[in-house]
């Protein structure tokens, strides 16, 4: 009778042992698709708000290119204005030169010149 009760204690450990290992993959298993359904949502939270972190990125780049465009392209039309105003001014100069040149002719050409108490250097310089 002894014998016949360890068997069946030995029979019923060997029963629930099974049960008790099925229930721990069962468990595992569970827990696994938990775990990965935790970092898919973990990992597509985190990339969502990685790419909304990268379109705004790319929007105050945009904005920033934009504007850099734009300060670029007044800046040119300054410089070409000022190469124009630049250039106009030589131009007047020589202009002006020449037309001293002229007159200083002129005045030296006229008869009695060298008498005169005003000299084309003067007259210029009025």
């Amino acid at each position: 009778m002894e014998k016949d009760k360890e068997d069946a204690i030995a029979k019923l450990k060997e029963e629930h042992r099974h049960e008790l290992a099925e229930l721990e993959s069962r468990l595992k298993v569970e827990k696994d698709r938990e775990v990965s359904a935790a970092i898919a949502e973990t990992e597509s939270e985190a990339l969502g708000r990685l790419t909304k972190v990268k379109i705004d990125n790319d929007n105050e780049v945009s904005k920033y290119k934009s504007a850099v465009a734009k300060e670029q392209e007044s800046t040119e039309e300054v410089r070409l204005r000022l190469e124009q105003e630049t250039h106009a001014r030589v131009i007047a100069e020589d202009r002006l030169k020449d037309v001293k040149e002229e007159f200083k002719y002129f005045i030296n050409t006229l008869p009695g010149h060298e008498n005169s108490c005003y000299n084309a250097e003067y007259m210029i310089a009025r």
